[in-house]
């Protein structure tokens, strides 16, 4: 009985090319438990995972050869951004898709001896005209990797930052003019008010300059003829009514001089903001103007308890200003000084403070509060509204004070609080003996 053969013959057995790969390198199936192969196999995993990773953020990330310029590799958004594809990125000089005016100095960016760069720009590339020049904030780090320089370059889009960028400056530009129109609105309605004060400030001068004279006309006759024809004898009706007409014309006479004042201050402070005062500027000797100030209101200080100190700095510098206007300032603050300050001192000091003279008045008197400071040189504004018994004035020396020491190219500025008096201070700059 014969055997039985079969007549198939056998498979033809090809070589498995992954086989043949591993045993090349010495990573046969033999040899993989004793290889470190499953080790290099999870880290290659781990690296295309991070490369995954790294291809999905915002930011385009460029590898530069710093030598040549040549874009070695990218990632990121890089794509995206410029609307290319790697191939036509990678290989390239990375200088193309600058903006020309940065072209010319690609080099200096990676020939530098500050290792990292930051710079506002714009991507487009030539071969891609489709996408629009995109803005970006581009970060450029050298390093050196194996005796090889490379630039590590980070760009981010920062369209919308630009857009925002863009349209704020459409709406500064659009306020601006507004502001613009509205200032010029109020200049014009401060000129017309200031022009309104003048002429009202003009017509009521001649008769209350009448009214005056005439007061004191009627006030002498009633004095040297009137009263004293009266008899001693006389009803007390009449005694009576004759002191009420004396307190009366004073009244009328105290209350025309201050309406007087009034309407001069409106009128002086309507030339100053309009600048139609002609200011006499020649060379002043600080003390000048105080001891002629101090002067002026030494009948303020009878029949008070305040002491007048006076601390002068000698040999002080010139300054050059109108004489009489810094008279005026000076009178101001006094006159200030003894209305609210009821016993105590009131001190007047100067001295000389780099380039500029700083002259001080300062009073023990009843002070201000913090909140007043910030207006107390407005028009008709005084430091002590919550008086009910206060010195009356016009609210307007110190908004005139600060015109005439803005316009003498110095500043004026006070001190105070609450039950511990108040310092007015000014400086007024040397005179340059140069001009």
């Amino acid at each position: 009985m014969k055997s039985w053969k079969s007549s198939k013959k056998p498979a033809d057995k090809r070589p498995d090319p992954a086989n043949e790969r591993e045993k090349l390198i010495g990573l046969g199936k033999r040899s993989i438990s004793k290889s470190y192969y499953p080790e290099l196999k999870t880290r290659l995993e781990e690296l295309e995972q991070f490369r995954a990773l790294l291809d999905r953020v915002n930011d385009a990330i460029f590898v530069v050869d710093a030598d040549t310029g040549v874009t070695l590799d990218i990632s990121g958004s890089t794509t995206t951004m410029l609307g290319c594809e790697a191939d036509i990125l990678v290989g390239n000089s990375f200088k193309t898709i600058l903006p020309e005016h940065i072209q010319r100095h690609a080099n200096n960016l990676f020939h530098n001896k500050t290792q990292k760069i930051s710079l506002e720009t714009q991507f487009n590339h030539p071969d891609c005209p489709d996408t629009p020049s995109v803005p970006v904030e581009l970060t450029l780090q050298l390093v050196e990797l194996q005796g090889k320089r490379r630039a590590i370059i980070m760009a981010r889009d920062i369209s919308e930052r630009k857009f925002n960028e863009e349209k704020l400056r459409e709406s500064h530009a659009q306020l601006e003019i507004r502001i613009q129109e509205r200032t010029r609105e109020l200049n014009r309605a401060n000129q017309a008010k200031s022009e309104f004060l003048a002429i009202v400030s003009h017509e009521l001068r001649t008769p209350l300059t009448s009214i005056l004279g005439f007061a004191n006309i009627i006030r002498k006759k009633l004095v040297k003829t009137v009263f004293p024809s009266v008899t001693p004898d006389a009803p007390a009706s009449v005694h009576k009514e004759i002191k009420r007409v004396k307190r009366n014309i004073d009244i009328i006479t105290s209350e025309g001089n201050r309406l007087t004042a009034l309407i001069n201050d409106v009128l002086d402070l309507s030339k100053l903001e309009a600048n139609k005062v002609e200011f006499n500027f020649a060379p002043v000797n600080p003390q000048e103007f105080i001891h002629r100030s101090v002067e002026a209101t030494a009948g303020l200080f009878k029949d008070t308890n305040l002491v007048l100190l006076l601390e002068l700095e000698p040999d002080l510098p010139l300054i050059n200003g109108d004489l009489n206007r810094l008279i005026q300032v000076m009178v101001n603050l006094i006159s200030n000084g003894v209305k609210f300050t009821p016993e105590g001192s009131l001190t007047c000091r100067a001295r000389h403070c780099d380039d500029t003279i700083r002259i001080s008045v300062a009073d023990t008197g009843i002070g201000m509060p913090q909140s007043t400071l910030d207006t107390i040189f407005d028009k008709f504004t005084q430091g002590h509204d919550g008086l009910t018994e206060r010195p009356r004035g016009t609210g307007l020396g110190l908004s005139i004070c600060r015109h005439i020491i803005n316009d003498h190219g110095g500043h004026i500025w006070v001190e105070s609080s609450s039950d511990k008096g108040s310092k007015f201070i000014f400086t007024l700059p040397v005179f340059d003996t140069k001009q």
